[in-house]
């Protein structure tokens, strides 16, 4: 009887079969000490970055958004032309670029910096925003915009993995059974609590001043994002780690305690990162930058004066702004390839009802929708075969390839087989979807013609039978009523008609 209580309530009512909380404690002592941050190790989350991507129904958006906040024009314009003009520029002639807007600070703390060309309102969680503008293709342009966080937010990684812990008991529902998360899984919710609310934040603020595809067509959590990790005394994505670290180790919760997938910079070792880490916690379109600080020399460091998060981040953006923007583009394919198939699938399935209006204007939507999604392939498959494109802003990275260690992958390949792929995938989707509505329209055309039909033959139907009701009143009326008086049989009445009695001599009724 009590078993029911303790699974509902298990942190609050007694196991009743007993339970040994010296030894738990004991445990949850244990794997505090083995999962906190070690000695002369520092961790800070220096900055989320969300981007954005603008295809051509989307563009208009970011126009309207840059002249509403202000960033058209400089605060002290250098050049004749806007940002609006240098993006229309780009998009119509065909031609790619990057058009970094820089820092952007608070209007009231603008005099506080010198040379600060553009100011906002953002959330207080952040210091300062980072923004760069990459037009990829003649459709495509990405809007990447990075959230530095204060220096308090940027500990609260490290006050979560230091905070100790204890081993808790989640109720599972419609169910008398729990599970229990030991000091190590309490641990890691909290730092993929902490990484949620800081991409959500920075997600919300992005799809209100800037609203593009990811905004509009897809679920928030799906936006690129990258979030910037700044170490000391710790080698992230370490391929000579100790073996025994567990899986308990700090490293885990943060995404960066192994190589496997990572890719290192070539000019700074200690700059890495990776695409496959956010899979762990089901984070779409999401990359984990991380970069150990104190062993960069004073050649990498020569033209930054300090070493605050923004320094450090804007180091490691220097190495990443093309790679970043890329993976937005492929993040986008890959969004544009579900919704592709999701369309066919929903419609495939409507087919087999009765058409409707709102299957019509789904159709509808969609090839409004899709406009320009075959010329977006095409110009990323070109894009995938210009290797100038990827030398100048999207190289620098490997990756240890597991067939032959001494040979290594460049990134720039890896950007390219995956783009390419992507595009040519798309392509045939695209040609595959539209056949199959076209298909579609048609067949719902022929059955709403035969529908149609069937409906006029129950009219004319329903036509003539009142025609023939009509005539045999009118016939009724014509009658003389001195030859049948009032109150005569019907029966009389109607073999009494001239006509019958000329060819039914003897009346039938």
């Amino acid at each position: 009887m009590v078993w029911p209580l303790h699974a509902r309530f298990p942190n609050s009512i007694p196991n009743p079969y007993g339970e040994d909380k010296a030894y738990d404690s004991k445990c949850d002592a244990e794997g505090n000490a083995k999962s906190a941050i070690d000695a002369g190790v520092s961790l800070k989350l220096g900055c989320i970055m969300v981007s954005e991507i603008f295809g051509p129904n989307e563009i208009e958006a970011l126009y309207e958004g840059l002249e509403k906040i202000g960033w058209d024009r400089e605060r002290v314009p250098v050049r004749d032309d806007s940002n609006i003009a240098w993006l229309k520029k780009q998009r119509f002639y065909g031609s790619e670029g990057t058009m970094p807007l820089g820092w952007v600070h608070r209007p009231e703390d603008a005099k506080k910096y010198v040379g600060v060309r553009y100011t906002a309102e953002f959330p207080k969680e952040f210091s300062s925003l980072l923004v760069n503008i990459s037009q990829l293709t003649p459709s495509t342009t990405c809007l990447s915009v990075g959230f530095i966080l204060t220096e308090d937010a940027s500990l609260e990684y490290a006050n979560a993995i230091n905070e100790p812990a204890k081993t808790t008991r989640v109720p599972k529902r419609r169910s008398n059974a729990y599970s229990i998360m030991q000091v190590e899984h309490v641990k890691e919710e909290r730092v993929r609590h902490i990484r949620e609310k800081y991409r959500k934040v920075g997600i919300s603020w992005l799809s209100k001043n800037f609203p593009g595809f990811f905004s509009e067509h897809c679920e928030s959590s799906h936006s690129p994002t990258v979030e910037f990790l700044l170490l000391d005394g710790f080698t992230p994505f370490d391929k000579d780690a100790a073996k025994d670290r567990g899986w308990g180790h700090w490293s885990r919760f943060v995404n960066i305690d192994n190589d496997f997938g990572s890719w290192t910079s070539s000019s700074a070792p200690s700059l890495r990162f990776s695409f496959d880490a956010g899979r762990r916690d089901n984070i779409p379109n999401h990359m984990t930058v991380a970069l150990r600080w104190d062993v960069l020399t004073e050649e990498d460091l020569k033209i930054y004066s300090g070493d605050s998060l923004g320094n450090r981040t804007y180091f490691a953006t220097q190495h990443l702004n093309g790679i970043i923007a890329k993976y937005a583009l492929a993040s986008y394919l890959r969004e544009l390839l579900r919704s592709l198939k999701e369309t066919r699938q929903s419609l495939s399935v409507r087919s087999k009802a009765r058409p409707s209006a709102s299957e019509v204007e789904q159709i509808s939507a969609f090839f409004r929708r899709s406009i320009g999604v075959p010329s977006i392939a095409r110009e990323v498959l070109a894009l995938s075969e210009n290797d100038a494109s990827f030398r100048w802003n999207a190289s620098g990275f490997t990756q240890v390839s597991h067939w032959d260690e001494k040979k290594p992958y460049e990134i720039k390949e890896g950007l390219k087989s995956f783009l390419g792929r992507l595009s040519r995938q798309l392509l045939e989707e695209d040609q595959d979807t539209r056949e199959f509505l076209n298909q579609l329209s048609s067949a719902m055309g022929t059955k709403e013609s035969i529908a149609a039909q069937r409906r006029m033959e129950r009219v004319t139907k329903i036509a003539l039978a009142v025609a023939v009701v009509s005539m045999i009143v009118a016939i009724f009326t014509a009658i003389d009523a001195k030859t049948f008086p009032e109150g005569t049989p019907f029966s009389k009445v109607v073999c009494g008609l001239p006509i019958l009695e000329k060819y039914l001599p003897e009346c039938p009724i």
